[in-house]
C-alpha cells in the first residue's frame, strides 16, 4: 500500500508539472503573439534599420523580438508537454518540437549578439536557425494534426505561417510578424484551454 501511495504521489506530481508547463506555455504564446504584432507595427511605422542600429526604435524592435522569441520557446515547451504522452505524437512530434525549439533559440542568440554589437550579426547562423524553424515547424505541425489533441488548424498554422511570412515580407515588410502573432496567439489560446484537462486526466496504474 505504501509503494502504491508513493507511486500515486509521483504520478500526480508529474501531471501537476505537465499542467503547469502547458499553462505557462499558453500564457507565453499569448505574450509572444502580442510582441510579434508589436514588431510588425514598429516596422510598418518606424521602418527601423536592420543592418546598423542607430536609433531608439532600432533597439526597441530587437528587444521586442527577444521577448517574442522567449515567449515562443516557452510555448513550444507547452506544446510538447501537452502531447508527449500521445502515441500519435511520438518521436516524430518530439523531434519536431526539438528542431523548432533549437531554431528559435538560435535566432534568439543571434538577436542578442546583434543588440550587443549594435548591428546585424551572424547572418549565416541566423539563416541556419531559420531553416531549423522551417523544418521543425512543418514536422511539429504535421504531428499536431496527427495527434488530434489540439485543433487541426493549430498544426496547419505551424506548417504555413513561417514560410508564408517570409514570402509576405517581400510584399509588405513587417507582415511576417502579423502571421507569427496569429500563429502563437492561436497556439497560446489552445494551450490555455487544454491546461485544465491535463490536471484532470485520470492516473493509470499497471
Amino acid at each position: 500500500m505504501a509503494s502504491y501511495s508513493c507511486y500515486k504521489d509521483v504520478e500526480q506530481g508529474e501531471v501537476g508539472v505537465s499542467s503547469n508547463v502547458v499553462r505557462w506555455g499558453g500564457l507565453a504564446g499569448v505574450v509572444a503573439a502580442v510582441m510579434w504584432a508589436l514588431s510588425a507595427i514598429l516596422i510598418l511605422l518606424a521602418t527601423p534599420q536592420r543592418v546598423s542600429f542607430n536609433s531608439f526604435s532600432d533597439y526597441l524592435l530587437q528587444i521586442i523580438l527577444l521577448v517574442a522569441y522567449v515567449g515562443t520557446l516557452i510555448a513550444i515547451l507547452g506544446l510538447h508537454a501537452l502531447q508527449s504522452e500521445s502515441g500519435r505524437y511520438g518521436r516524430l512530434g518530439a523531434a519536431g518540437s526539438l528542431i523548432t525549439f533549437i531554431g528559435y533559440a538560435t535566432v534568439f542568440v543571434v538577436v542578442t549578439v546583434s543588440i550587443l554589437e549594435g548591428g546585424a550579426s551572424l547572418l549565416t547562423v541566423r539563416l541556419a536557425g531559420a531553416s531549423a524553424v522551417l523544418i521543425g515547424s512543418i514536422l511539429l505541425g504535421a504531428m499536431i494534426i496527427r495527434a488530434r489533441i489540439l485543433p487541426w488548424w493549430c498544426g496547419v498554422l505551424l506548417i504555413i505561417a513561417f514560410p508564408l511570412g517570409d514570402l509576405s515580407n517581400a510584399v509588405l515588410e513587417g507582415s511576417e510578424g502579423i502571421l507569427l502573432g496569429i500563429l502563437w496567439g492561436v497556439v497560446g489560446y489552445a494551450l490555455l484551454s487544454r491546461s485544465g484537462t491535463v490536471a484532470e486526466q485520470p492516473s493509470h496504474v499497471n
